[in-house]
């Protein structure tokens, strides 16, 4: 399947084999989907790049950033691209590789028990390489860049990761200037609710082709990021602009891993192979105006210690609810930081099972220290006991200590554990962890709404998450989205009950799920971009 996605991505270049022209960039829309921008169109795009993105003047997007691979200090491994003028950080204070931010903590990794990825390599792999594009915004993106990280490790290839916020430019700049902008409007909207996060949703379900047209000019801007990487080598993409700029710059394979679940243009690559995560996906797609041999259905993004190990995890969990343990609730904050208010009185309003030991809740606040700060307040105020971790240290040896194959939980258990970190890699990668020692995932319909563990699905931050939460319910391992704190604790009720026969189905669910591969989409993707043998997505599901 390898040389379908290399057909594709060929199908972007002129037909002497050159890269594409920043014209034929702009002409790649129509002749993908046939339908032809009008001067309205195109005014309208040159409006949003100036608006989003400002001046161009004196910017030359023919010009390249050297970069440089050196071997990640967070995921064993790995290689990280970085300018070449970036010194490495002396050892105790790595740099994170996908950002500028350091920590003097131990790696994630790093505990001797920890059963989990401890068989990857420490030094460059002789394998045949990928590169694994993201750009930092919120968590999703990265955790998705994760998923094939750890497959490619799985398989013998040699990753290299690139997020091309880590790189510094104006270029990058311009980027991270678009993200605090849209973060800051999904946490007033999150917050205020009502007709602004109606009016938010709206905006945000408008991905036309023109929004696809503004991703690809935009692309021809954020070539300088990517022009330096070796152009023989596959690119997975985390994000849509990352496999527009790697099209842009004439790379010959690029694989896009299509975000979410409900069909926009701008989350489309033309000239990648788009990877997508269910069958409703796929067929919304193809009516879209997708080319068919451009279009696959692989499964979902989802790491690999995660869908390794996703039915013995839910036989685990049936066995604790069986036993009639307490249920392990964890929260997860979002990267944007956003829906505080609903989470508190999400957790206030169960506080009488908390009180009760029916349910031991799990906080892993992120990099948010405001968020961890505010908690601790309202938990002080209330009277509710809690323990505060701010190191990888501390992670650790919670994970080790609350393995679900114990069936058992530790007596000095508070009622609620909080997580908070320095770093941004170890703010998302602690979910992954925590996810292994829980009985339930609380959390907005994001891109965790597609892994493998029971859900119980918040509020949406941006109208388009709803969607993947329909899929999880679809697929029988989350709730429906909980648009109220009300409904949500009345979910909470039935998971939280001795022998919940809600949470026996989810378990019961995740676990035919994974007969059918469902949670392998990255491992089909790395397959797939390294050629490493035929795709086995979950197309017989």
């Amino acid at each position: 399947m390898g040389g379908q996605a290399c057909k594709c991505t060929r199908g972007a270049r002129g037909e002497a084999g050159d890269a594409l022209s920043s014209q034929d960039a702009q002409d790649m829309v129509e002749k993908y989907f046939g339908i032809p921008a009008s001067c309205q169109d195109n005014a309208k795009v040159c409006l949003q790049m100036k608006m989003a993105y400002g001046s161009t003047h004196n910017m030359d997007t023919n010009r390249v950033i050297p970069l440089v691979p050196r071997p990640s200090p967070y995921v064993k491994g790995m290689q990280v691209y970085l300018p070449v003028d970036d010194e490495p950080q002396q050892t105790g204070t790595p740099t994170l590789g996908i950002t500028k931010q350091t920590s003097k903590c131990r790696l994630a990794d790093s505990h001797p028990d920890l059963p989990s990825l401890m068989a990857f390599p420490s030094v460059a792999l002789q394998g045949k390489p990928v590169i694994v594009g993201t750009v930092r915004m919120g968590f999703g993106h990265h955790r998705i860049a994760y998923s094939a990280v750890t497959w490619a490790l799985e398989m013998g290839a040699q990753p290299y990761l690139v997020d091309i916020l880590a790189i510094d430019s104006p270029e990058a700049v311009r980027v991270a200037e678009m993200d605090k902008a849209y973060s800051k409007l999904s946490r007033i909207s999150s917050n205020i609710g009502g007709v602004v996060d109606e009016i938010w949703t709206r905006m945000l379900l408008q991905g036309g082709v023109n929004s696809l047209r503004f991703s690809c000019a935009l692309a021809e801007q954020l070539k300088p990021l990517m022009a330096g990487l070796p152009k023989d080598h596959p690119v997975i993409a985390a994000h849509p602009w990352i496999g527009q700029i790697a099209v842009a710059c004439g790379f010959e394979t690029v694989i896009n891993l299509v975000i979410d679940n409900y069909p926009q243009y701008f989350v489309l690559v033309p000239g990648a192979l788009n990877l997508v995560q269910s069958p409703s996906y796929y067929s919304k797609l193809l009516n879209m105006g997708i080319p068919s041999n451009h279009l696959r259905y692989a499964g979902h993004w989802v790491s690999r210690d995660i869908a390794k190990f996703a039915a013995s995890d839910s036989q685990a969990r049936i066995a604790r609810v069986q036993k009639k343990l307490s249920v392990r609730l964890l929260i997860a904050i979002g990267g944007a930081g956003a829906q505080q208010k609903y989470v508190q009185g999400f957790i206030l309003g169960m506080e009488p099972w908390l009180r009760n030991g029916r349910v031991k809740l799990f906080i892993n606040s992120g990099d948010h220290g405001f968020m961890a700060d505010n908690l601790t307040s309202v938990f002080d105020k209330e009277g509710l006991e809690y323990v505060l971790h701010r190191s990888q240290d501390d992670l650790n040896n919670f994970v080790v200590q609350h393995q679900l194959e114990k069936v058992a939980d530790p007596s000095s258990d508070p009622m609620i554990t909080i997580f908070n970190f320095d770093t941004h890699y170890a703010a998302f990668r602690a979910t992954d962890l925590l996810i292994r020692v829980s009985d339930v995932l609380a959390t907005k319909p994001s891109e965790l709404a597609f892994f493998p563990i029971p859900k119980l699905h918040l509020r949406h931050v941006g109208g388009h998450e709803s969607f993947s939460a329909v899929r999880s319910c679809e697929l029988g391992d989350g709730t429906v989205e909980c648009t109220t704190v009300e409904l949500a604790l009345q979910h909470l009720k039935l998971i939280a009950e001795e022998n919940s026969p809600l949470l026996l189905q989810m378990n019961q669910s995740i676990i035919e799920n994974d007969r059918a591969h469902i949670y392998e989409g990255s491992k089909v993707a790395v397959e797939m971009a390294v050629g490493g043998g035929q795709a086995s997505p979950a197309a017989a599901s």
